[in-house]
């Protein structure tokens, strides 16, 4: 064994020089061996270059093209020299050739179908041929009954107009929608329109839509009772109010105030709409003065401002513009003379007035001032009425009570008006102090001022107030 690899390793060499020899000149003779093969030979080559060179690079890339060489291919190649490379290309196989096209062949495919399913989600899959049968496949009748049967949705007016406020500001907040539709139900609702036909009609003018959207804005952000009420009422006068009325552009610009204002904005124009520009003519008693205080003013303190920023936004809105100082007291005894600025009188004055005249109800009461009684009227100008009530219809008779209504003129010099306000109601006594300390006592109210603190008024003490002076 060993003396046959010693000859291996001697004479091998020349064996494989002497068999690429002959196999040079083999090659040769195939070649060669005659005129017409030559010229066979080219007549393939020549006439086009480009397909010669196109299958030299397709073989030259394509990987499946080159053949594995064995050791002695190698040790042969090592052994030549660089004149000897040059040797005919090996002939390309046919199922290569088609892997290069990148059609794939049969036995691949075949070795892929063997494979067993694969079960993950992610995996590769061999996607079916679509044949004229998938095409042709049809939906079936239960399938397109189905369809059919399927009722569209349907969408009320309601749903239509809170599709606006989605639209304008998105669902950020989950109950911002449903908080919406409420607004928009209720002052439907306060309106009398209940129907579809009714609201769709109402809808149609775009002024109302507009200012159906400041509702929704308004009380999307703030959705209180007091505010509902509010929305509510303007609401109302921009629907029914003409457009060329005052109540109507005054509604408008409410609306559009209402989203950025506090419930202390509102006290502040409601209290002052009580206080300086209307009065209580029940207001003549201790009784009924004290019920003014719990009914028409304490509502209104819980939020009232008391900073100065709070008072500039409201001139910034145009509710107020500011104007001379005038304190609570003086508007107290401006409104309520004969409660404040007299004394009244005793009973055997006003008996000898009356000689004993019979009266239908009690024309006096204990003053508020002093251990003395007074009419019950807070002014002269409530004097005709009381008599009427009283049925007093001498004339003398009613020049004497009146003269002795205002015969005593209360000193206010010698006596603090605190005192009688504490005697009243201690919160009337509070309420004067903060009215003259904060800008309240400045206040002028614009109409918008008017219009927003009446309907403050209206949705906090459930009582209409009439400004309809201011607006004609």
């Amino acid at each position: 064994m060993d003396g046959l690899i010693q000859l291996s390793l001697q004479y091998g060499p020349y064996v494989v020089v002497v068999g690429v020899v002959l196999l040079f000149l083999l090659c040769c003779y195939f070649l060669f061996r005659d005129g017409k093969s030559n010229q066979k030979h080219t007549e393939q080559q020549m006439p086009n270059y480009e397909e010669y060179y196109e299958e030299r690079r397709r073989n030259f890339q394509n990987p499946y093209a080159v053949k594995e060489e064995s050791e002695t291919d190698d040790m042969i190649w090592e052994e030549m020299t660089p004149s000897d490379y040059t040797m005919p290309l090996p002939a390309v196989d046919a199922t290569d050739w088609n892997e290069s096209q990148g059609i794939v062949s049969k036995e691949l495919v075949r070795a892929v179908s063997a494979q067993p399913l694969e079960e993950a989600d992610d995996a590769t899959r061999i996607i079916p041929k679509i044949t004229e049968e998938l095409v042709s496949e049809e939906p079936t009748t239960d399938e397109i009954v189905a369809k059919e049967t399927v009722a569209p949705e349907i969408v009320s007016i309601i749903d239509k107009a809170v599709a606006q406020y989605v639209a304008a500001f998105g669902i950020l907040n989950p109950t911002s929608e449903t908080t919406a539709k409420y607004i928009t139900e209720y002052v439907f609702s306060q309106l009398g329109a209940e129907s579809e036909e009714e609201i769709a009609t109402l809808l149609e003018n775009i002024t109302v839509q507009e200012a159906l959207l400041q509702v929704q804005k308004a009380y999307v952000a703030n959705p209180t009772e007091w505010l509902r009420d509010m929305l509510a009422d303007a609401f109302c006068d921009v629907v029914k109010r003409p457009q060329s009325s005052t109540w109507y552009l005054v509604a408008v610009d409410a609306l559009k105030c209402l989203v950025n204002m506090q419930k202390g904005h509102l006290q502040a124009l409601a209290l002052s709409l009580i206080v300086q520009y209307s009065k209580n003519s029940n207001n003549y008693s201790l009784e009924n003065f004290q019920h003014y205080v719990e009914k028409y003013l304490e509502p209104l303190l819980s939020e009232l401002p008391t900073s100065e920023d709070m008072y500039q936004q409201l001139e910034y809105l145009r509710c107020t513009s500011a104007s001379g100082e005038v304190l609570f007291e003086q508007i107290l005894r401006n409104s309520y003379p004969l409660v404040f600025d007299y004394r009244g009188f005793t009973m055997e004055e006003l008996e000898y007035v009356m000689q004993n005249a019979p009266v239908r109800v009690s024309i006096s009461v204990p003053s508020l001032n002093s251990n003395l009684m007074k009419l019950s009227a807070v002014d002269e100008y409530m004097l005709p009425n009381l008599f009427q009530r009283a049925g007093i219809t001498d004339q003398d008779t009613q020049q004497a009570l009146t003269g002795l209504a205002f015969s005593r003129a209360f000193d206010w010099d010698n006596t603090s008006f605190e005192d009688v306000l504490e005697h009243i109601s201690p919160v009337l006594l509070d309420l004067c102090q903060t009215y003259n300390r904060i800008p309240l006592c400045r206040l002028n109210l614009t109409l918008l001022g008017l219009y927003l603190g009446r309907s403050m008024v209206k949705a906090t003490i459930h009582e209409d107030f009439d400004i309809s002076p201011w607006f004609s």
